[in-house]
């Protein structure tokens, strides 16, 4: 297990951790013990993108945008009722020809699409359509009785992480029928992962930009800051073994380990960025992620994990732009 501590952290991320952890992860435990054990045994992801058909609603103008937002079943048959139907906000110009398109995934506890579209939305005047997917078990797909972000088990974040990735791969083959020019993928912290790990799942050359994320989710759950939300000894049941409960947890988020899979059909179009002042995730493990993908880029903000969200929003913006101008369709 990795022994990096978040001892340089940006005060805010210091700041937000010691809030969150008031919603407790994983307060019910590890969940459906049957799944995660098969889930540890093999690969769980489809072997080829599915066939979506989206259903939208009307579309509204909006700051310069057209928006829509619509529906299709998950690809993931295992996901609780709630979170079966997924939801996408599609905010483009009303026509794909000539256009890029970005599949967008939320971060850890980021319910709806009003963040993102904050975040993005001046990409569509240069020529950027972007599609927002809310994460099963969050927002609109939220589960009874879930409270927030906070999911209840260690069982459900994997299925969440299991649907982003077979939602995105999903949306990415439909908008390749749609006749978009140029297709990425992008997201920050969890969603920066996930859109890593759908990109190199994905048949086809994709646009990436993978920021404030890194190889391996193991350091995160288990010693940065995210950990303090997380109470180990209880995960642990009645032996309230924290370093046992630790060490378990970290084997099983160690599936998603970039580290395991090939880089994407064109790394030279994917854009990493990491912050210097990260209390969530190492910049060892964007430094790691950057050499395994060979001719990818890493570019670094001085900044910390919640902050940037704050302060280099245009850094984000040009990670997005920048990898979708690399890519060769």
């Amino acid at each position: 297990m990795e022994a990096w501590e978040p001892r340089s952290a940006h005060v805010v991320d210091v700041l937000f951790a010691g809030l969150a952890r008031r919603a407790r992860l994983f307060a019910a435990g590890w969940g459906d013990e049957p799944f995660l054990a098969n889930v540890a045994v093999g690969t769980a992801f489809l072997a080829e993108p599915a066939r979506i058909t989206p259903e939208w609603g009307a579309p509204v103008s909006r700051r310069g945008s057209v928006v829509r937002d619509g529906t299709f079943a998950s690809p993931l048959p295992m996901l609780a009722p709630a979170a079966s139907t997924a939801h996408v906000r599609w905010l483009g110009a009303g026509s794909p020809r000539g256009r890029s398109a970005c599949v967008v995934l939320a971060a850890s506890r980021e319910e709806g699409f009003a963040l993102r579209e904050r975040l993005y939305a001046p990409l569509v005047r240069e020529g950027v359509d972007l599609f927002l997917l809310e994460n099963p078990y969050y927002g609109l797909r939220r589960p009874l009785g879930q409270r927030g972000g906070a999911l209840r088990t260690v069982s459900d974040h994997v299925l969440m992480n299991l649907g982003m990735v077979e939602e995105a791969r999903a949306l990415l083959a439909w908008l390749r029928s749609e006749g978009y020019a140029r297709l990425g993928i992008a997201g920050y912290s969890m969603g920066g992962y996930m859109a890593a790990l759908a990109a190199v799942l994905f048949p086809e050359p994709l646009a990436v930009a993978a920021l404030a994320a890194g190889a391996s989710p193991v350091p995160v759950f288990t010693r940065g800051l995210l950990s303090w939300s997380i109470r180990f000894e209880e995960l642990d049941g009645s032996r309230r073994d924290a370093e046992r409960a630790r060490e378990r947890l970290g084997h099983i988020f160690d599936l998603a380990n970039l580290m395991k899979f090939p880089p994407p059909r064109q790394p030279g179009a994917a854009i990493l960025l990491a912050c210097r002042k990260d209390g969530f995730v190492p910049g060892a493990e964007t430094r790691a992620l950057h050499a395994h993908w060979t001719g990818s880029e890493l570019r670094w903000v001085n900044a910390g994990h919640v902050s940037a969200i704050l302060t280099e929003r245009a850094a984000l913006r040009a990670a997005v732009r920048d990898s979708l101008a690399r890519v060769q369709p």
